[in-house]
């Protein structure tokens, strides 16, 4: 489980790790066209709009809880992350299932509980989600975190409010939602964030920090793959967002629409480049703290 995976990597890393540096690989991608505003963008792959009644069960075989601090060795006690919590939520999964849920514990709005990802020429978005969340787990283990996954199979269930539930109940320091966006423009591309805002978040404290975290995990992300940087877009109607009662970030890692972005993100390099941005804009993200 994740404490042999911690101890594996900690007894070779503990050595080497004083701090939270991660190597950066620039792509030296050239820009193209595309708009400079993320949310003008049309994202028919951005985060599955699903939501239950806020009571539904969550099926124990997606959820990885993070070990008890008794189980933590003196060796991962020492690393940079140590303590941290953080969730990664692999957006998407394959399912039959359908029905509606509430978009906030505020509103009596509901939305589809279950929506494909976006589709690429070589990969989908649901099996890019979850390749790059479990190299991402990789990275922030051998840092010291302990990892809750809300899923570990592409064929999988989970809404967003089932999704939120895990990180809540896991008392998360930070979750953050994996994504591939996707347009009708297929020149568009680059990376974006997009955070929680507005009247319907159940927990508004969330806000200031989120929105921390995904500037400095997307600045990191960018400068470890060389990818476009499309800033950070506010948004008020995601209901991962919405339940969420830690701080939440949604990564766009690029555009499956793109033919150029979408041959980088099925290569596994540059998926490694990402996990290993998002490890080192966490690092950022806990020393600013």
């Amino acid at each position: 489980m994740a404490l042999k995976r911690w101890i594996a990597g900690s007894l070779m890393l503990a050595c080497i790790l004083c701090g939270c540096g991660t190597q950066q690989v620039e792509t030296g991608q050239a820009d193209s066209a595309g708009s400079g505003d993320p949310q003008a963008v049309q994202d028919t792959g951005s985060a599955a709009l699903d939501d239950t009644d806020g009571d539904a069960a969550v099926d124990d075989e997606l959820v990885d809880p993070p070990l008890g601090e008794d189980a933590v060795s003196e060796d991962v006690a020492q690393l940079p992350l140590s303590g941290l919590v953080i969730c990664l939520d692999p957006g998407h999964g394959i399912t039959s299932a359908s029905r509606q849920e509430a978009v906030s514990p505020l509103s009596s709005e509901t939305k589809a509980a279950y929506v494909s990802g976006a589709v690429g020429n070589s990969q989908t978005e649901e099996a890019l989600n979850l390749a790059v969340a479990e190299m991402t787990r990789g990275e922030l283990e051998a840092l010291g975190a302990q990892v809750v996954m809300t899923r570990q199979t592409n064929e999988a269930t989970v809404s967003n409010i089932e999704r939120a539930q895990i990180a809540n109940a896991a008392g998360a320091d930070l979750c953050i939602r994996i994504h591939a966006d996707g347009s009708e423009d297929s020149s568009v591309y680059g990376m974006s964030m997009q955070v929680p805002a507005g009247s319907l978040l159940g927990t508004p404290s969330i806000e200031a920090p989120s929105a921390q975290a995904a500037e400095m995990i997307l600045q990191a992300v960018t400068e470890a793959t060389g990818a476009r940087n499309r800033g950070l877009a506010q948004r008020s109607d995601l209901t991962g967002f919405n339940w969420s009662e830690v701080p939440c970030i949604l990564l766009e890692m690029g555009f499956l629409s793109n033919a150029e972005e979408d041959a980088r993100l099925a290569q596994t390099e540059y998926r490694q480049q990402i996990a290993a941005g998002i490890a080192e804009g966490v690092c950022r993200w806990v020393r600013a703290r």
